[in-house]
């Protein structure tokens, strides 16, 4: 000031500039300065921050002590722009927009993404030698001086971008669209930049700044249901005035709750005669906007905008002379094609004849690519048809099969003689079971005591023939009355024995000894666990046994589902001692079969735990090596071999793959003649075996035509890789087997108490044993392994720390429920007796 050089307090810079530019004020948004804006003396003030840009002679760029660029041409400070932009040097020099922002908060104790602020916002490539002149504070433009010295105005995304969304936020809608039409930036950031502000004040701006009719079109044609700011990411500065991200659409998607904003304003507009700033607005001004907002609903609303041409037709613009429907006038039919352009023909005239208005539908299909000798019969047939049956043929040819029932039963007022109502109830009937329409034809014919008892019956039959017997045995036996036929056939297919044996005594059914027989073994053939197998013994024992009077039968079922008290006990009840017998001896046999299951068990438990712990160990390889590698394992390929070895083999074969065509004459490779040509294209010839047979073969000659070719046996594509993810589950599910589950413990439990009641003691402590040892071997050999393996781990994580990697543990999904298999311990009840003898 006044000649004289004062200090500057943005710090040193860490090399000569010759060109400087300084920022009085960071924070401010005015042009850049030395001194004050007013020319007063510099008063310093602790919400200022300055900052002075240098370009030295040896193209480096400075902001204060931070190097920005090491290779620059040429930069310039824009503060209306919120920018320093600067051109690079080198074989692809770019355009870099470095925000005053990242720049003035940059704390290099704190700052992680370095690289991030130096890259700038949006970069552009130029033309190599490329120099920047000046930037455009009042529009998104600068000047670059090109090698051959012309000069050419740009407008780079990175001034674009802030420079739209500023002016969105400031309620510019109109500059900041044109602007984005002519660089073609997504007009969805119109939206996606503050979606809450936009339905509450940008959407109503936007429709009355924006006055072509085919803007509005345009920016709803390109709605999406994606976030452009993904694309387009926001400058912090513009952020700062932006509320928290909220779902300010509800439950609705952005397209549907924006279309249907516009929407509202858009007819609230033609209402009213003029819009929110003050412009008249004509009645049908807004027609092809609105519907868009229909068209790119999901789904469609195209019946909403076919009755809203429809209602237009009565304005002045589609008024025809005398005689001539106003449906076919030019305003309605350039509705209809505009409507047809955003959506397809087919689906108009179809939503026109689902109005069952077959004017309509008339005018949409004559501009469609539809044949009039179609068409037009089928419009004439349906408008000569009573409505009711007419709507009935429309809703079964869009298979709206709902409505067609109820327009079929409102035709029954067409009917008036007994047959015809008759026919019309086979009709429904008919068109019920034929759709599946049972729950609306049960709504539709409450009244109807007899249609409503037929309607039941066949929901239960469908029911049936869709195997949901216990559904349909509670449909049979709701009707009034009872289908007690169909009530019988569901509970046999069900197995319910009690329901059948109660529909029968109510249809004074008899039974034979021979049928109750039948029925008994058709539940005890039930397929299940251990429990559901006995509990299916135990009702066809029931069954016997209060039906058929056949107590040895009913004893036998229960012996075979190991009910050995309830077997005596029935024995008991009928004086039968022989019975008695049967039951002790069958758990004795039953007590010698579990002692070899159970031995069998530990021996092989104990074979699949040794291989278990060598698969785990190769699964877990494979699992870190698949992580190493960023993959996935799905398969077995890397099961024996590690995957370093599968891409080496990999590598090795396709190195021999490529050198093969080169190789045919070298010494030391097998490859052949016909490898050669199976490399090339498909020929119609080939080379095989030797002396006459490698003459070619072709469609030109007959050598080995009429010989017979042997069939080649189709070969497992899948095989078994050892160690592979099959084998393992494998392993898994015999070392599940290998340990009884509950309910067999719980078998054996009764069964050595009901040897000891029976005086069988010998063979319930043989039974007693066998159980204690398979419990011991599972837990011994369980320890062992885990012990192993901790130690194991516990080494490998000791030698990675000391070669300085890091550890981390790596298990297999299933290890967890390997690790927890043990056997279940017996009952205190049963160990408590045994106590006294052992």
């Amino acid at each position: 000031q006044g000649g004289a050089i004062e200090t500057c307090e943005a710090g040193p810079i860490l090399e000569a500039c010759p060109s400087i530019a300084g920022i009085f004020d960071a924070h401010s948004n005015e042009i850049s300065a030395t001194t004050p804006i007013d020319g007063s003396e510099a008063c310093h003030d602790v919400h200022t921050k300055r900052l002075v840009v240098g370009l030295s002679s040896r193209y480096r760029l400075y902001c204060g002590e931070r190097l920005l660029s090491s290779a620059s041409s040429s930069f310039e400070v824009s503060l209306s722009h919120r920018f320093i932009t600067h051109v690079t040097i080198g074989s692809r020099p770019h355009l870099h927009f470095l925000p005053i922002e990242s720049l003035r908060d940059f704390d290099p104790f704190t700052e992680s993404d370095n690289h991030a602020i130096l890259d700038g916002y949006e970069p552009r490539l130029v033309e190599r030698g490329a120099r920047l002149v000046s930037i455009f504070p009042s529009r998104p433009s600068l000047v670059l001086q090109m090698p051959r010295g012309n000069l050419e105005g740009i407008s780079p995304r990175g001034l674009v971008l802030p420079y739209v969304m500023s002016k969105i936020q400031s309620g510019e809608i109109q500059e900041a669209f044109d602007i984005m039409r002519r660089q073609r930036v997504d007009l969805n950031l119109i939206v996606d930049l503050d979606p809450s502000n936009f339905l509450s004040c940008v959407a109503d701006q936007l429709i009355c700044q924006i006055e072509k009719i085919d803007n509005i079109n345009l920016f709803i044609s390109s709605l999406i249901d994606v976030d452009s700011t993904f694309k387009y990411p926001v400058p912090s500065w513009i952020r700062h005035g932006i509320p928290g991200a909220t779902n300010a659409y509800g439950v609705d998607s952005k397209v549907n709750a924006v279309c249907g904003k516009m929407r509202d304003l858009m007819l609230a507009a033609e209402e009213n005669g003029f819009a929110s700033s003050g412009n008249a607005v004509e009645k049908g001004h807004f027609l092809l906007p609105i519907l868009s907002t229909f068209a790119k609903e999901s789904p469609p609303k195209v019946e909403e905008a076919l009755s809203l041409i429809k209602d237009s037709a009565s304005s002045a613009k589609a008024k025809q002379s005398k005689g001539k429907s106003i449906l076919i006038s030019d305003y309605v039919q350039s509705s209809i094609q505009y409507l047809a352009f955003l959506s397809d023909y087919e689906l108009i005239f179809n939503t026109a004849l689902g109005m069952y208005d077959f004017d309509l539908a008339k005018a949409v299909a004559r501009h469609s690519q539809m044949d009039p000798k179609v068409y037009l019969p089928m419009l004439k047939r349906l408008r000569e048809l009573p409505i009711s049956l007419a709507c009935f043929d429309v809703d079964v040819k869009l298979k709206r099969f709902e409505s067609a029932l109820r327009h079929l039963v409102a035709c029954s007022s067409y009917n008036k003689t007994d047959e015809e109502i008759a026919n019309h109830k086979n009709k429904c009937m008919a068109f019920i079971e034929e759709h599946s329409l049972h729950k609306l034809g049960l709504e539709l014919f409450q009244e109807d005591a007899d249609l409503y008892h037929t309607i039941l019956v066949s929901l239960g039959e469908r029911m049936l023939a869709e195997r949901k017997s216990e559904e349909a045995l509670t449909i049979f036996l709701l009707a009034d009355p009872k289908c007690l036929d169909g009530g019988k056939r569901a509970a046999r297919a069900c197995k319910d024995w009690r329901t059948y044996f109660a529909c029968c005594a109510e249809d004074n059914e008899t039974l034979s000894a021979d049928q109750i027989t039948n029925l008994a073994e058709m539940i005890s053939s039930s397929f299940g666990n251990m429990k559901d197998q006995s509990d299916a013994f135990a009702s066809a024992a029931r069954v016997l046994q209060d039906y058929c009077e056949d107590v040895g039968y009913a004893v036998d079922m229960l012996i075979l589902g190991h009910l050995w008290s309830e077997g005596r006990r029935v024995a008991h009840l009928h004086s039968r001692p022989d019975l008695v017998k049967r039951c002790v001896d069958a758990s004795v046999t039953y007590a010698q079969t579990c002692i070899d299951d159970l031995v069998e068990r530990a021996s092989a438990f104990e074979k699949t735990i040794a291989r278990y712990a060598e698969v785990i160990e190769l699964r877990r390889n494979a699992i870190k090596e698949a992580e190493e590698a960023g993959a996935e394992i799905h398969d077995d390929s890397a099961s024996m071999f590690s995957m370093a070895s599968t891409v080496s083999n990999t590598s090795l074969s396709s190195v021999a793959s490529g050198r093969s065509m080169g190789s045919v004459g070298s010494v030391g490779t097998v490859a052949s003649v016909s490898t050669v040509i199976s490399v090339g294209a498909t020929s119609t010839f080939s080379f095989t075996g030797d002396v006459d047979n490698m003459k070619h073969k072709s469609k030109f000659n007959k050598i080995g035509r009429d010989k017979k070719k042997k069939k080649k046996k189709p070969r497992n594509s899948r095989r078994r890789k050892p160690g592979g993810e099959e084998e393992l589950t494998e392993l898994v599910a015999t070392l599940t087997h290998g340990c009884p589950d509950e309910y067999y413990v719980a078998v054996i439990s009764s069964t050595l108490t009901f040897l000891l009641q029976s005086g069988k003691r010998s063979m319930a402590e043989q039974l007693l044993d066998s159980y204690t040892s398979i419990e011991a071997v599972v837990l011994k050999l369980q320890t062992e392994r885990l012990d192993k393996d901790r130690k194991k781990q516990e080494e490998i994580e000791r030698s990675t720390r000391m070669e300085g990697g890091i550890y981390q543990l790596v298990q297999h999904p299933c290890e967890k429920d390997i690790d927890a298999i043990r056997c279940k311990p017996l009952p205190e009840t049963v160990t408590r007796v045994f106590s006294f003898f052992l």
